[in-house]
């Protein structure tokens, strides 16, 4: 708080003043719009992370300030999502001079893409001064964004028949079932739920397959010498857990258990024995953990890893499978016509179906006519799971609450991916050049970033979607005198509270408005 006092006094915004004398003509017309100024609290963070120095640095021969055209470029990202033409006319809404013109957007977006591993590695290490980041355990997850086109990105073939370039936008397995082409997007996250980096793939790159380019990246670029990846079991390969066995690094994935083929016979011995578990006081979860061996693969030369396994019981989860399995069965037992079974696909209720060709009459197998019936044996072999997830990690020091914590954190690059695409409405995406798409994602990334530093500065109680429209509520309108009226919300007024803002104010000066915010970030942790 001292500091902040000594900042503000440098400020000139220690006064003493608390009541000011205007004189308003009632009769003259009020043509002055209200402007926002929300966006000076991000604008702290801007600074904060030291971004204006690094723009400085860039190589350019722009007769444009490309500090200022990021910032609007993030900024309303956040508070006014849209596309980039509607991006250029929206900043007529904001307080303060702005001017920036439309080439100078899509100019700055050809730069972006040159610089934007620099920009992830300097953020890196502005959110490490500033949060004291564990940069040793990291969360990775994989989600998709679609385009507002219907036509892929075609290769690039020379005339020898080579592939010389494959375009980004790609028809691919869209996590929201949507036909259109598609970016793969994988994401890092650290111990604070704050993003560390990210990496575009092409849509029709599968989850797995993103992840060792991925980790190769991130060692990389910010010199990691060993890392522990979280992840779901989409990762949890053969190939994936070999590459980061030779790179030295480490694991923790959760591990497909059920089915009679797809689960390990190990885990599933153990899931089963009734020894070892140990359940909490009202017997609503249970857990066991033990230390597994394993081969890789069938080669006499593949290396043994050891593995530490941690399997839970939940008794919500289990009630939760036994409905939605109860649910597949009716489904099932309505696929009677054989031609009603063709038409839908091997999943949900359709698994436990089992498939015989049999004459009718004289008992005989025949290879067109399907005697379709209820597999109750493979019905009954997966009640048995019911309430049970696995997880494997490489750490066979953890402890079990450790493994347990890290893994349920998983959740939160999740909501990372929700946020991208609601509040920040990172898709559909406009631009269509691999430039431009790259540029556009960093600055939905840095959006991202300062959203999730803005809930850590203060202790994540609003969620983004209460912050963002608070600040939104944050209206000027110009009076005469150089003065301004204020409008906000009471969740702006709480926002300013969180971050140590003294604004319980009506009017205020010009110089005093353009000083708002400042150093709010710094004083608050």
């Amino acid at each position: 708080m001292l500091e902040r006092l000594k900042q503000e006094a440098k400020a000139g915004l220690l006064t003493e003043d608390t009541k000011i004398h205007l004189t308003l003509d009632l009769l003259a017309p009020m043509n002055e719009p209200d402007k926002s100024y929300g966006w000076m609290i991000l604008d702290d963070i801007f600074e904060e992370l030291r971004l204006p120095n690094f723009m400085k640095q860039l190589k350019t021969n722009a007769k444009f300030d490309v500090t200022k055209v990021l910032k609007l470029l993030v900024f309303q990202r956040i508070l006014k999502p849209d596309s980039k033409f509607a991006t250029f006319e929206s900043q007529e809404d904001l307080f303060g001079d702005w001017d920036i013109s439309l080439n100078a957007i899509y100019r700055l977006l050809d730069k972006l893409n040159e610089v934007k591993d620099d920009i992830q590695l300097h953020l890196h290490q502005e959110i490490s001064r500033l949060t004291n980041r564990e940069g040793r355990l990291v969360f990775y997850d994989v989600t998709n964004y679609y385009f507002e086109t219907d036509i892929p990105d075609e290769e690039e073939v020379s005339e020898d028949g080579e592939v010389l370039k494959v375009g980004l936008r790609r028809r691919g397995p869209s996590k929201e079932h949507r036909p259109k082409p598609i970016v793969q997007l994988g994401l890092f996250m650290d111990t604070n739920g704050i993003p560390i980096s990210y990496k575009l793939f092409r849509g029709n790159q599968t989850d797995p397959v993103t992840y060792l380019p991925a980790v190769e990246e991130v060692r990389k670029q910010f010199g990691i010498e060993r890392i522990v990846v979280v992840a779901d079991k989409a990762m949890n390969s053969k190939t994936n857990v070999s590459a980061m066995l030779e790179q030295g690094d480490g694991w923790l994935f959760s591990q497909k258990h059920r089915g009679k083929r797809g689960g390990p016979k190990d885990i599933q011995e153990k899931i089963l024995d009734s020894e070892g578990w140990h359940f909490n006081t009202d017997e609503t979860f249970a857990k066991k953990s033990y230390i597994r061996e394993r081969k890789l693969s069938t080669r006499k030369d593949s290396p043994v890893i050891r593995e530490k396994v941690l399997i839970t019981w939940n008794q919500k989860y289990e009630a939760r499978e036994r409905i939605r399995r109860e649910g597949a069965l009716e489904y099932a037992s309505k696929l009677t016509n054989a031609e009603l079974f063709r038409q839908t696909s091997k999943k949900g209720g359709k698994k436990y179906l089992d498939l015989t060709y049999v004459d009718k009459e004289t008992g005989e197998i025949k290879p067109f006519s399907p005697l379709i019936r209820i597999d109750q044996e493979q019905a009954e072999f997966d009640a048995l799971f019911d309430g049970i997830h696995v997880i494997v990690t490489s750490e066979i020091e953890m402890s079990d609450e450790a493994i347990l914590d890290s893994y349920q954190q998983l959740g939160k690059i999740e909501d990372c991916f929700r946020v991208t695409k609601t509040e920040l409405e990172s898709r559909p995406v406009y631009v269509w050049t691999e430039k431009h798409i790259e540029a556009h994602f960093l600055t939905c990334f840095m959006a991202l970033i300062f959203i999730r530093l803005l809930q850590y500065r203060t202790d994540w109680i609003m969620s983004p979607e209460r912050m963002i429209r608070a600040m939104n509520s944050a209206k000027v309108t110009r009076l005469q005198d150089d003065y301004y009226r204020l409008q906000e919300s009471p969740d702006m007024q709480e926002l300013n509270k969180l971050l140590g803002i003294d604004w319980n104010r009506g009017f205020v000066k010009h110089e005093e408005l353009k000083n708002y915010a400042k150093y709010s970030y710094t004083t608050r942790k």
